[in-house]
């Protein structure tokens, strides 16, 4: 049995659990108190989701009364139209990436141009910004669930000396000034048409997650990851204003407590997620391609800028100041 075939098997047999689980953590709620309905950006297929199962149970633990919830996903609601219906109260709660909801506020796209963890981040004072921010659009920051891995980019060929230089390289427009640093030209496609189009050379290479590409199979079509990673991936618990201020102050301070504490643990857990991947790559054939010292060094800063310069246009405010603390704390690449 191949690598891959044994990670994708692994794969469905915790998205099965995810899925049970989720179903118990719902029915098991109902008994107690209100039976909490979550709207996912995501899909089991998606590993992230199995990190948002174990908040779930966490809080589910933490909580005095329980905390039942039913996760739905892009099944229900589409992933870029779920922000409305969750602040309007039709849903309770929100797993979901910044990027996801550009258009009603930037900020949380905007996390994933920082270096650092959440401690990091509240101990700078950002997630209160960010957490006051999303309150005007009727949501609760609950957690920021990052992945510190964050993207990375597969090739066809290894890079240059010149980077990226000449190759036309799959990227959404938060991706471009990362792409453009390197030398590559930006090609906007959606994430369905990546292996066709790097299958016949419409692109020589991808954008993506640093997790996620064993399930999409890339390795077919493309033979290197290029090091370093650049930038780091949010995955927001949202939760309806209403809804968070119809809790009691115990129930709050439960979810807080627990929250916070499982934000680090999420680190670990994406850790091992990204690790295993990796491996998985390298074993169906793909390499490590490293960019020179000094490109390297080039590449966070020109993350930063260009993720803030990209949220600005949609929060100009809100953005200022973020960052500005991160600039402040050091947390600005």
């Amino acid at each position: 049995m191949t690598s891959s075939t044994t990670f994708t098997n692994n794969l469905r047999a915790l998205a099965g659990a995810s899925a049970l689980s989720a179903a118990t953590l719902g029915m098991t709620g109902a008994a107690e108190a209100r039976d909490f309905r979550l709207l996912s950006g995501w899909d089991s297929s998606y590993v992230a989701v199995d990190v948002l199962t174990s908040f779930i149970e966490t809080l589910d633990e933490a909580v005095t009364e329980g905390f039942g919830v039913n996760v739905m996903g892009p099944e229900t609601v589409p992933p870029f139209e779920q922000f409305d219906p969750v602040s309007r109260g039709l849903f309770d709660l929100l797993f979901t990436n910044g990027a996801y909801h550009f258009n009603q506020t930037s900020v949380g796209m905007a996390l994933d141009g920082l270096s650092g963890d959440t401690e990091a981040l509240r101990e700078a004072g950002i997630w209160d910004a960010v957490d006051a921010d999303y309150q005007e659009q009727e949501l609760k920051l609950i957690a920021v669930l990052y992945d510190l891995n964050g993207y990375h980019i597969m090739l066809n060929e290894p890079v240059g000396e010149n980077g990226l230089e000449g190759r036309r390289v799959r990227g959404t427009p938060i991706y471009h000034p990362a792409i453009n640093v390197l030398g590559g030209s930006p090609v906007v496609l959606p994430g369905g048409e990546i292996y066709p189009a790097l299958e016949r050379g419409v692109i020589d290479g991808a954008a993506w997650p640093t997790i996620g590409a064993l399930s999409y199979r890339w390795f077919e079509v493309a033979d290197y990851m290029m090091r370093p990673t650049f930038g780091q991936v949010g995955h927001l618990v949202l939760m309806n204003l209403d809804t968070w201020n119809d809790l009691s102050e115990e129930t709050r301070a439960e979810i807080e407590t627990a929250a916070r504490e499982f934000e680090i643990e999420a680190n670990g857990l994406f850790d091992t997620l990204v690790a295993d991947e990796s491996a998985a790559l390298e074993e169906e054939g793909m390499s490590v391609t490293e960019l020179s010292e000094e490109l390297a060094g080039t590449l966070s800063s020109a993350w930063f800028s260009g993720v803030m310069d990209l949220a600005a246009t949609q929060s100009g405010e809100a953005i200022e100041e973020m960052r500005r603390l991160a600039t402040e704390a050091d947390l600005d690449g």
